[in-house]
């Protein structure tokens, strides 16, 4: 039988290696710009970034809230001067909703470009019935990939 001195005895030699003991090296990838890096290559900002990050997960197709995240209306945010526009204007057109159509080279339109942080056109913000915006599209195909999640019944005509 083992003396009370020698378990703290192996008791101290265990924690000293404890102490000792370091760790394998692990590789962590994350996506950045469309393609995987490892986080060893990124610069000291890029990492302090990554370390910020936060992750959510999207609500479910079972969200009971689900009704109050039915489409209502949309507003089209463009320029006049702007190529890729008149397609989506023709798309948004033919939506059985309701919308506005916002240029935002008028003051007025700006304003309102800048309250929902809209960066470029076109743009389309579709809001619920409470008026948030609930999905954002910029292209014809954006918009055609919205069709199956957005709450609410698209023609048949696109």
């Amino acid at each position: 039988m083992r003396t009370l001195q020698e378990i703290d005895a192996e008791l101290a030699q265990l924690r000293a290696q404890m102490e000792s003991v370091q760790g394998t090296e692990c590789e962590v990838y994350t996506r950045i710009v469309g393609y995987y890096r490892s986080l060893r290559n990124w610069n000291k900002g890029k990492k302090e970034e990554y370390r910020l990050r936060v992750t959510f997960d999207p609500p479910k197709e079972e969200d009971p809230n689900k009704a109050s995240r039915q489409v209502a209306e949309y507003r089209y945010f463009y320029r006049k001067t702007c190529p890729n526009c008149p397609p989506v204007k023709e798309y948004v057109s033919q939506l059985p909703l309701s919308g506005k159509q916002v240029d935002v080279d008028t003051e007025e339109g700006l304003s309102e470009a800048q309250m929902y942080q809209i960066l470029s056109t076109p743009t389309v913000l579709f809001f619920d019935k409470n008026g948030r915006p609930i999905h954002e599209a910029h292209t014809v195909d954006q918009l055609e990939d919205l069709r199956p999640r957005l709450s609410m019944q698209w023609s048949d005509s696109h």
